[in-house]
């Protein structure tokens, strides 16, 4: 009980902190890097019309612009931070 108690009041908020903070911002960079602009992220908190989502809700257009949401944003900024991590230490054991 203890465990779950501070997994909850402590854990959750810095996860979620990380995920949607840090994540976001470095998934917003990676998106317009990759991408050269043609997808736009949308802002933190914003909410976007449920009817207009498209693939699982991952993005929506406004008009002609495809928009990724704020999670999947986030989500590719987290993926994107694994994949660095993992080659630099694959780089490091490779060299040793």
């Amino acid at each position: 009980m203890p465990a779950s108690f501070i997994g909850e009041l402590i854990l959750q908020p810095i996860l979620e902190f990380i995920f949607y903070f840090v994540g976001y911002h470095i998934g917003r960079v990676v998106v317009s890097v990759f991408t050269l602009g043609r997808i736009k992220c949308d802002r933190i908190l914003t909410d976007t019309p449920h009817r207009k989502m498209r693939w699982c809700g991952t993005y929506h257009r406004r008009g002609q612009q495809i928009y990724l949401t704020t999670e999947a944003t986030a989500g590719v900024g987290i993926i994107f931070v694994a994949l660095v991590v993992a080659g630099v230490v694959l780089i490091y054991y490779l060299r040793a």
